[in-house]
């Protein structure tokens, strides 16, 4: 079979394409992909030879194919020339405290689709989540599974870096590369959300959200001293996976309306 080459723009969620995560997409003419994906799409999706469909990297990196057929476990799928997706907006980092597993999900699905470059899982003086190294590299290999799947819904070329869980002063004290740190607690007076915001040049930015019980206020000190600003979401208080899709639609809003 002859495949016409058809070339469609990075909004293939749009119009309903069907997106698949091929990580070895750059430079190539055919691609095969993987047997979990070739699966999901022979098996359950029902594709044929002939139908068009969205592929993405994961680093960045999006075009459409059209599949050609099997190849034993694989589908082979005709690639159009590769398309790199433009970043705009913010580029900034959910470090998040560890909390319970199916609010962990949702943190890292969200902050996909809320266009989040990194997402840390850090473990904090008043964590409730205590596991063994060979779990929680478990754990971070759901996870990143999970950013995968929502760059699939959500149409991003480039998946959010999720990496493994370290100690919050651990984590602290390596991050120099931001232009600003913003940290929503009770166990300092802060300021409003977007006066902190207002004071930040440059769009790398940094959110620490802490655990259910907050970070205790020497984690909180250790942050201000090295560089966060302390800040009140308001009234009421907000769950750690709410606050976290709070502060992260805030940032995209107030970033992307400068």
């Amino acid at each position: 079979m002859t495949a016409k080459r058809m070339i469609r723009p990075e909004g293939d969620r749009r119009s309903g394409m069907r997106r698949f995560y091929a990580p070895d997409l750059a430079g190539k003419d055919t691609i095969e992909l993987s047997p979990e994906e070739s699966r999901h799409a022979s098996s359950v999706l029902r594709l044929k030879e002939g139908d068009v469909i969205g592929l993405f990297d994961g680093k960045g990196v999006s075009a459409t194919g059209i599949v050609l057929g099997r190849s034993g476990k694989r589908l082979r799928v005709a690639v159009t020339p590769v398309r790199e997706a433009g970043t705009a907006g913010p580029r900034i980092t959910l470090a998040v405290a560890a909390i319970r597993p199916e609010r962990m999900e949702l943190i890292i699905q969200k902050a996909c689709e809320l266009g989040a470059a990194a997402i840390a899982p850090l473990m904090t003086e008043r964590s409730i989540i205590r596991l063994s190294k060979d779990r929680w590299q478990a754990k971070t290999a759901k996870w990143r599974r999970t950013a995968l799947e929502s760059c699939k819904q959500c149409g991003r070329a480039e998946a959010p870096v999720v990496e493994e869980p370290r100690p919050f002063r651990d984590f602290i004290n390596d991050r120099i590369a931001f232009d600003g740190i913003i940290l929503p607690t009770l166990a300092r007076e802060g300021i409003p959300l977007h006066r902190a915001f207002s004071t930040i040049k440059g769009n790398r930015l940094l959110i620490l959200i802490g655990p259910e019980g907050d970070f205790t206020p020497d984690e909180a000190a250790l942050a201000v001293s090295k560089g966060a600003q302390s800040v009140t979401l308001g009234s009421l208080v907000m769950r750690s996976e709410t606050a976290a899709l709070y502060v992260l639609a805030a940032a995209q809003f107030y970033w992307q309306s400068r």
